[in-house]
């Protein structure tokens, strides 16, 4: 096994543990939607060094997903690896996936009304109604939810969707891809949860969904937990974090195929 000196653990490790303190000041400060698009994009970094750094592990994913792991199901699977004694990191957003199983699959949806008559009001008045949101205590992770629901374990191709609902994977499409390539929220998530909730509200866009929202120190929290046990792993392993891996490689690559066309 590889000797691996502490020095080249420890600045790595206080690299995201600095974004995340950094991230938590602009939450302090008011400006969340920094203090997000940082804390989102530290954990998709960590996410994709972990498959660099252990490329045995992506090729099992690889061969899990038949060819190809996705960035959303990555960040989701890093969750799941690193933060597993954390109580809401490998859940699903089951309200979004059972309203998006009614939307697309209409014949199912006595199925998806299972899930969602116990997590949403039914209250004959519709004033009361609205003041009781969606209970967001009541997400699963998806083995949970399959027992719960055993239809979803029955057939692949409803697990695989039901995998982009986890809360990584829901942090990968509706956090950090559109902050960081609009400068714009997502019209799934809105902006009212503080701290470390996760709070389901009625969408304003969308009348057959429901958003979802993360509290900013949640993610950070992750983040924490994610990095320092992503260095406890190395340690044990004797690897460096990042070591040789060319963050520039995919446009290089690109520019290479353009160059090799002329």
């Amino acid at each position: 096994m590889k000797i691996v000196c502490e020095d080249s653990l420890v600045p790595f490790e206080h690299y995201f543990l600095r974004r995340a303190d950094v991230a938590d000041q602009l939450t302090h400060s008011g400006t969340v939607t920094d203090s997000l698009i940082l804390a989102t994009t530290a954990l998709d970094a960590l996410a994709k060094i972990w498959l660099h750094d252990f490329p045995e592990t992506e090729k099992e994913l690889s061969r899990h997903y038949r060819g190809g792991i996705s960035e959303s199901i990555r960040l989701s699977q890093l969750l799941k690896q690193f933060a597993q004694e954390d109580p809401g990191a490998s859940k699903v957003a089951v309200v979004c996936f059972a309203e998006d199983w009614k939307l697309f699959r209409p014949e199912d949806s006595a199925l998806a009304h299972q899930l969602l008559d116990k997590r949403l009001s039914n209250h004959p008045n519709e004033l009361l109604r609205v003041d009781e949101l969606p209970k967001s205590y009541l997400d699963l992770p998806l083995d949970d939810l399959e027992r719960e629901c055993p239809q979803i374990a029955q057939n692949p191709k409803l697990h695989r969707i039901a995998e982009e609902y986890e809360y990584g994977a829901m942090l990968y499409k509706f956090y950090r891809c559109p902050l960081v390539h609009s400068s714009k929220s997502s019209d799934r998530t809105h902006g009212f949860t503080c701290g470390e909730e996760i709070m389901y509200y009625w969408s304003y866009v969308d009348k057959e969904r429901t958003t979802i929202s993360f509290g900013p120190n949640l993610i950070t929290r992750w983040l924490r937990i994610v990095a320092t046990n992503y260095v406890q792993l190395c340690r044990e392993q004797g690897v460096i974090p990042a070591e040789n891996l060319d963050a520039g490689l995919s446009p290089e690559n690109n520019l290479r195929k353009l160059w090799s066309k002329l």
